[in-house]
């Protein structure tokens, strides 16, 4: 159809005649213009033709193309031809081919590839629409009624791709497929995939196929079905989650952690599954990750399990039995994470909630490092500061938990004693732990003054006060105390958690209050060399309970009453510290060693704290502790809080630091390097004037260096000045004995860690984090393969441990605990990777916890082998599974564990 404004039609014709004989790339905007608007001239920059048209029309936005060859356009029938790379852009709409041809009558968009000199196709026609993308032969695309014919393609759906001779899209944007296959895997001839003889696709909703069946590697599998459904949202979906089968020696076949997943929003989610056994027992787990943007995120888990029991005792030998606890009839475990994003002056609310039954792990847990573990922690809280104003304040909630063994006597069928060994669960709770702070300020700013950087400025003072109250089902008994040492004889007892015993948990709850005033005096230069700082400290708690003794004639008992009420206890010292730096360097003319340097910081302080084990500040009682009349002081408050020790203290503290560094030419010319021989060498220890005996302390060594700029090495060492008679210390100093006697060494501890790898690692963020994922967290299962990174060839990490105390009866030091752990990864090829890790106790000679896993990328499938050989966690797994999560069920695995063989 020609327009009927014939300067119109001749402005067109001119315009295209231009773009025909252009030697480069032409650009053109094109849209059909009304009758009442005039065709701007082409530019001399070579601007882009635009011709603007009327808001109504069959072409609804502006349409965009350009072609590196040629571009033609037939007038008389209104067909415009782009020869080579051509591109055309139209709303959502964009299309790349060799060839496209444009029908402005029919509104038929007719796209083809190009053949190259042997024969191959090149230039493929790729159709975007939106998120769905069509890679085929040829192309035709009706615009107006936004319907298509495609032939011999490949369009994305989501994680998937559909190949198919021939596709139809329908005006609703469904698309129809003849002799199709559907499959997650990128490659133009696909690993897998499903072949169906028709398949529909619903953009951004779900794939039907049938009948079909699985091919692999070409190989169809003789088994097909007569219809298949394969979501593929473009948002996260609800859904079934199919269980994991498997075998457990104690509990049977089962089916685990089947159920139903919930995506109740983009910004949460739920995951409800159940477990079931054969042989009695099931399990019912809800977990669910949510997430605000700018403000927080968080994870929550809630686990049931019902176990059937186990064995109650294991004999190991005559005279001994080993209790092996079975698990409760139920066994509970609750996780919670909450982390805020920092934003200044604003609230924040935390939690890192662990908490569960004693035995839940033990018998649930898959992870080696819960299974493994036997202490948990919790905290909640929520505090605030501000950057404008001193004040800040936090409130929490802690728990910790722990597994102790309580020893049990017992007559054998022999009539002999034997021991069993009961563990029990003991819980701590602090509810609640209320701290407050005040900022150290200078008191020239509490009147309005203003700092200068004078010396008087350095004297700030602060405030902090924290109230606790902490509760424990492990009760301490405190009534008759028997000697020689009665404040720990007491009787322990743990109590079950239940309605019944809470309040005889609180009411042997300790509530403290702490104050402290730190104040600073600033630091004065002393001699132009020295460094000058004074300081005061006072601090007083505040208790709930206060103990008095009093013994009972003609008897080694000592009886406690118990005062209830608020009592206060105060201290109060001074101190002053003096410091300076010493520097020696030896320069050389060597090839290699221009020079080095020692650096010597010695240290020397005084502090002052007078006496409050006497009786005018009522903080310890002094009371009998046997027949002869012998007495012994004894504190009068529960532990914790910031008693004050017994005994006037006037100490002198001394220590001296060293650091040892190379000047080092490099093969630059002219370049230098630092290198550190010694990074550290520290000697510090004290001497208390006011003491009767025993003026010394015990001297403490730190060396720490680096060998060959690659080999840590840490040494630790306390050293004892006094000679002993067998095992009594006596108040001499070894020195005197004369000789290089001048102290022995009570504890020794050495470490050294070794980490190599050729090529560096990327800092990450989190070093447990999974590999980035637009998968729900709850949704997708990881395995060993996620964790793999096939670019580093290999690493290695070898540390070495060794702890060595002294046995007062035999005066010799004796290892306590050596060990040495290897882990590292190898990457065999592009494709394979192997990753280990071990330890080795030297002292008991055995092997600790071992893994070796190997993994395969297979493009599409990943493969992964874990296997722990030997101890308690010992198993075995074999899993080969697609990576789309889509597929995330079609999956071969085979495992055999400390908790079951899973198919």
């Amino acid at each position: 159809m020609i327009p009927k404004n014939p300067l119109l039609f001749l402005a067109i014709a001119l315009v295209f005649v231009a773009a025909f004989f252009s030697a480069t790339e032409g650009n053109a905007q094109f849209r059909r213009a009304s009758s009442s608007e005039r065709i701007p001239e082409r530019s001399e920059n070579n601007a882009q033709d635009t011709v603007k048209v009327a808001p109504k029309g069959d072409i609804e936005t502006t349409i965009n193309y350009k072609a590196k060859d040629s571009i033609r356009y037939d007038a008389a029938n209104q067909i415009m031809y782009l020869f080579g790379e051509a591109h055309i852009d139209y709303g959502e709409i964009s299309l790349d081919a060799a060839f496209i041809e444009i029908n402005w009558n029919t509104g038929i968009l007719t796209a083809t590839a190009d053949q190259d000199s042997l024969g191959r196709l090149v230039q493929k026609p790729i159709f975007k629409n939106g998120a769905e993308m069509y890679e085929s032969e040829r192309i035709r695309y009706n615009y107006k009624s936004k319907k298509g014919i495609v032939t011999n393609t490949v369009t994305t759906q989501g994680e998937g791709f559909v190949h198919a001779q021939t596709v139809k899209r329908d005006s609703l944007g469904n698309i129809y497929g003849k002799t199709a296959k559907y499959t997650t895997c990128d490659l133009e001839h696909p690993h897998f995939y499903i072949k169906a003889t028709k398949m529909k696709v619903i953009p951004n909703d779900r794939v039907v196929a049938g009948p079909f069946h699985m091919v692999f590697a070409d190989v169809p599998l003789p088994i097909g079905l007569p219809f298949g459904f394969f979501p593929s949202p473009r948002k996260r979906g609800s859904g079934i989650i199919i269980p994991t089968f498997g075998e457990t020696r104690l509990q049977g076949y089962y089916l685990r952690q089947g159920g139903f997943y919930w995506a109740m929003s983009d910004y949460m989610d739920m995951r409800i599954t159940g477990d079931i056994y054969s042989l009695g027992g099931w399990g019912a787990n809800v977990q669910s990750t949510y997430t605000k943007r700018y403000r927080y995120n968080g994870s929550f888990s809630l686990n049931y399990a019902l176990n059937p029991a186990a064995e109650n005792y294991q004999s190991r030998s005559l005279d001994e039995t080993y209790l092996v606890r079975g698990p409760s009839s139920s066994n509970i475990n609750i996780s919670w994470s909450h982390v805020p994003v920092a934003r200044p002056g604003k609230g924040q609310f935390s939690a890192n909630v662990q908490a569960s039954s004693a035995f839940y792990h033990q018998y649930n847990s898959i992870d080696p490092r819960l299974t493994l573990s036997n202490r948990f922690g919790s905290s909640i809280s929520y505090g605030k500061s501000s950057t404008t104003s001193p004040f800040n304040y936090r409130i929490s909630l802690r728990h910790s938990q722990g597994i102790e063994n309580r020893t049990l006597r017992y007559k054998n069928k022999e009539g002999r004693d034997s021991l069993v060994y009961s563990p029990v669960q003991v819980m701590s709770f602090v509810l609640p732990d209320f701290s407050f702070g005040v900022a150290s300020q200078s008191p020239i700013e509490w009147f309005g003054g203003t700092l200068t950087g004078r010396w008087i400025e350095g004297i700030r003072i602060g405030y902090n006060l924290s109230a606790s109250q902490n509760v424990t089902n492990k009760i301490s008994y405190r009534g008759n105390l028997g000697y020689p040492f009665p404040e720990l004889a007491r009787r322990d007892t743990v109590l079950s958690i239940n309605g019944n015993n809470l309040a005889e948990i609180f009411d042997n709850g300790q509530r403290i209050i702490n104050h402290d005033i730190p104040i600073t005096l600033g630091t004065v230069s002393l001699f132009k060399y020295f460094k000058l700082t004074p300081g005061v400290s006072y601090n007083e708690s505040w208790y709930t309970n206060k103990y008095t003794y009093r013994s009972e004639p003609g008897s080694d008992i000592l009886k406690v009453d118990t005062t209830s009420g608020l009592h206060r206890v105060y201290q109060y010292s001074t101190s002053a510290s003096l410091t300076t730096n010493l520097y020696g360097q030896a320069n050389f003319k060597g090839k290699k060693i221009e020079a080095i340097r020692h650096t010597l910081t010695p240290n020397l302080s005084y502090s002052y704290r007078p006496d409050f084990g006497g009786s005018n500040f009522g903080y310890y009682q002094r009371v009998q502790s046997d027949s002869l009349g012998n007495t012994r002081l004894l504190s009068r408050f529960p532990p914790g809080g910031n008693l004050p020790g017994a005994g006037v203290s006037s100490a002198i503290s001394f220590g001296i630091d060293n650091n040892v560094e190379m000047k080092v030419k490099t093969d630059s010319a002219g370049v230098f390097k630092k290198v550190s021989l010694i990074d550290r060498f520290a000697i510090n220890g004290s001497y208390n004037m006011a003491a009767d005996s025993f003026k010394l302390s015990n001297l403490s060594v730190d060396l720490s260096t680096r060998l060959f700029n690659s080999l840590p090495i840490q040494i630790n060492a306390t050293l004892d000045p006094y000679e002993y008679d067998g095992s009594r210390r006596i108040n001499r100093y070894l020195f005197q004995r004369g000789g290089l006697n001048f102290a022995r060494i009570n504890n020794l501890n050495f470490s050294t860690r070794f980490e190599f790898s050729p090529k560096a690692r990327q800092q990450q963020e989190s070093a447990d984090a999974p590999p980035p994922t637009n998968v729900p967290a709850l949704q997708r299962t990881l395995t060993a393969a996620d964790y793999v990174d096939f670019n580093i060839p290999w690493t290695l990490s070898a540390g070495f441990t060794s702890n060595f105390s002294r046995d007062l009866l035999t005066d010799r030091l004796m290892n306590q605990a050596t060990s040495m752990d290897i882990n590292g990864s190898v990457t065999l090829t592009d494709k394979w990777a192997f990753t280990y890790t071990t330890s080795y106790d030297f002292k008991n000679q055995a092997l600790s916890y071992t893994n070796i896993a190997i993994s395969r990328d297979l493009h599409c499938w990943q493969m992964s082998i874990n296997w722990v050989p030997f101890g308690t966690m010992q198993m075995y797994s074999i899993n080969i599974n697609a990576k789309s999560s889509l597929l995330r069920d079609l999956r071969i695995r085979r495992s055999d564990s400390a908790h079951g063989r899973a198919w």
